[in-house]
């Protein structure tokens, strides 16, 4: 632990910080703190990953998470503009985070053994990408089933990838705990955002789509430097 510290896992603390300073300014609806809180969170987290990557044993994952960091900043702003049209742009630079993830997880075509996972994963996809669907299908927005159901493939596969590293010998203990913790967080963070946006708004749905975010962004982080 002191090691990961001195590496430059000390800035997830005021990272950590800025977060909840966020998650306050979402209960409170203070969109002002909320436009510097919500970036900021990510561009500390993205030179903690950076000051991990110097020291990390696996520098190919470490290269792509933090690709995956910064795209994932740029879907953060985009999101948190109140213009629909930023919408779309703001899920392309999410798409392009989960490649980065993937690419960085997967040096090798994933295991044999994993496809069990890939089917339970594919399964929870489905389900949640056809009640999504038939929402947006009641609400005449019947253009938004392509790019979101593109996305959820995208999402299914990060998970998957993540989940995948159980057969995948030499990653750590630990590393496996944290890209999973990761990006099953990402997972519920995104399902979230999307049940909340097309299918049923709700504030407390939205409380739990930006804990689970940055806490999903502070595992991947963590993993650069425990991955092998």
């Amino acid at each position: 632990m002191l090691t990961f510290l001195q590496q430059g896992g000390w800035l997830l603390i005021p990272a950590l910080a800025t977060g909840i300073v966020n998650w306050i300014a979402v209960a409170r609806g203070q969109k002002r703190v909320e436009y510097v809180a919500k970036p900021g969170t990510l561009i500390l987290v993205i030179v903690a990953a950076l000051l991990l990557m110097r020291g990390a044993d696996n520098t190919r994952l470490a290269l792509f998470f933090v690709l995956g960091l910064c795209f994932s900043l740029a879907g953060d702003v985009f999101l948190m503009l109140p213009d629909e049209r930023f919408f779309i742009p703001g899920l392309i630079s999410f798409f392009i985070a989960h490649v980065f993830y993937i690419i960085g997880l997967n040096p090798t075509l994933p295991p044999l053994g994993s496809v069990i996972v890939l089917i339970v994963v594919a399964a929870i996809g489905v389900a949640l990408y056809t009640r999504i669907a038939a929402s947006l299908q009641q609400k005449g927005e019947l253009a938004m089933r392509v790019p979101v159901g593109a996305y959820a493939i995208i999402l299914s596969l990060m998970l998957f990838s993540a989940w995948a590293t159980l057969f995948r010998p030499a990653w750590p203990a630990v590393a496996r705990f944290t890209v999973i913790l990761g990006a099953t967080l990402f997972f519920a963070s995104d399902s979230m955002l999307a049940w909340n946006k097309f299918v049923a708004p709700s504030h407390v749905v939205r409380m739990g789509v930006i804990i689970t975010y940055h806490l999903a962004q502070f595992a991947l982080t963590a993993t650069i430097a425990l991955a092998a």
